[in-house]
């Protein structure tokens, strides 16, 4: 008989920068982490898709820089001058337009620093006003692709540890070889895995993986 699974599951994850999963898909956007405050300028996009590790470095440059976070509506002002400033989800999260130029604006007025994050670069994003698409077409763009095998084994690996979960190697690589290839699908599949197994007592086993991934499945195509 199906059963809906709990996949809403608390679980602590480390967003430190030392605990990033770092391969030749994202050294690009890690060192731009890394290596603040040497940005090449005031305003920096980080771009990629779902489950990539925008949050994980978004985070990790947020403690070190002391940055502020930024929410829809708010007032440029209220932010104390020459404050970096994180504004996650750029692209979707409900910021308009006139707010994005003026903390563009006031931050580069006061020598603060702007990290966005974001799925798309900033010049796909649906901005109409002209003067903040002209400044947004000036922020260098620092992409993370989609995962190789190396890095993909690391998420999985990472996933699982976050959770205090300890997986035999062979039930990692096959996963490897019948999971949805993506930072999202990694994330899901791992999280199912784990409500799967508390629901029922069960250990982490092939057995139980392929149950997943037979639900995964047919959740995908309905």
């Amino acid at each position: 008989m199906s059963r809906q699974l709990p996949l809403d599951l608390t679980h602590s994850a480390s967003f430190d920068l030392a605990d990033f999963m770092v391969s030749s898909i994202n050294r690009q956007a890690f060192d731009m982490i890394a290596g603040w405050p040497d940005w090449p300028a005031h305003a920096v996009a980080l771009v990629g898709p779902a489950g990539c590790g925008k949050t994980h470095l978004g985070a990790a440059w947020a403690t070190i820089s002391d940055a502020v976070r930024a929410e829809p509506g708010m007032a440029p002002e209220s932010i104390k001058a020459g404050a970096p400033v994180l504004i996650e989800d750029a692209d979707r999260a409900g910021f308009d337009d006139t707010l994005l130029f003026h903390l563009f604006n006031w931050t580069r007025e006061t020598g603060g620093r702007i990290l966005f994050t974001a799925r798309t670069a900033p010049t796909r994003w649906p901005v109409t006003l002209p003067d903040l698409k002209s400044r947004l077409a000036t922020v260098p763009v620092m992409a993370i692709e989609a995962p190789d095998d190396d890095l993909l084994r690391m998420i999985v690996t990472k996933l699982f540890s976050d959770r205090q979960l300890q997986v035999d190697p062979a039930v990692i690589d096959y996963m490897m070889l019948r999971m949805d290839r993506s930072f999202d699908g990694a994330r899901q599949l791992v999280a199912a895995m784990d409500a799967r197994s508390l629901a029922g007592k069960r250990e982490i086993t092939k057995h139980l993986a392929r149950e997943c991934l037979d639900e995964l499945s047919v959740a995908k195509e309905s």
